[in-house]
């Protein structure tokens, strides 16, 4: 009966991780459907069952771990009132040297990216991001979706690039998120049209 009841629950857990939206919960549902499915088939002898089950609770456990980590490293882009754990699963690693230009003024955008480790410079406002910045945001949301100035590592950078496909998803589903972009956009065009202004009094943009 117990082992039926271990049955039942495992398939309960494989349901509700259809339902699950961020990463995180869902790595965890499966991990916790791996181990109830392995105990199941142990007790009623089904052995692909346990095979099966037995090769995805470490995969699954590795995986969450790599989210895990992966958050702590880019939380402090939290202080930008962008919680950018909505674009978890978009999120590909990348290592550059000091020097490499990541794209030039006028390219067209592709992606976003998030600093983890090191410096980026967007050299024609001599800025420089550091660790939990977003960048390069503009162009995946301008018409033309060409990017209005360049970035090149300033040092060694770790980062996370975030495909246009994944930047939409989170846009489109996650108010919150959308809300915070926005501002965050918003706030770095006036600072670019200040930034102009001062260099040209006359009002060349």
């Amino acid at each position: 009966m117990l082992v039926e009841m271990i049955g039942y629950l495992s398939s309960v857990l494989v349901f509700i991780a259809f339902f699950m939206r961020t990463m995180v919960p869902l790595r965890c549902v499966a991990i916790a459907s791996n181990i109830t499915f392995i105990v199941w088939s142990l007790g009623s002898n089904i052995w692909p069952v346990l095979a099966l089950h037995t090769a995805l609770l470490p995969l699954n456990v590795i995986r969450l771990v790599q989210i895990r980590r992966m958050l702590r490293q880019i939380d402090s882009a939290r202080g930008t009132g962008l919680d950018v754990s909505a674009l978890a699963v978009g999120l590909r690693a990348e290592r550059h040297p000091a020097g490499t230009v990541l794209f030039a003024r006028g390219d067209k955008g592709d992606a976003a990216f998030l600093v983890a480790k090191g410096e980026v410079e967007i050299a024609e406002f001599h800025k420089k991001l550091g660790a939990g910045q977003l960048f390069g945001e503009v162009a995946l949301l301008s018409p033309d979706g060409v990017r209005i100035a360049a970035a090149r590592c300033a040092s060694d950078v770790e980062l996370y690039r975030i495909d246009a496909s994944a930047f939409g998803r989170a846009f489109y589903q996650d108010p919150a998120f959308a809300f915070a972009l926005v501002r965050l956009v918003t706030g770095r065009l006036v600072e670019n049209m200040q930034h102009f202004n001062v260099e040209d009094p006359n009002g060349g943009v």
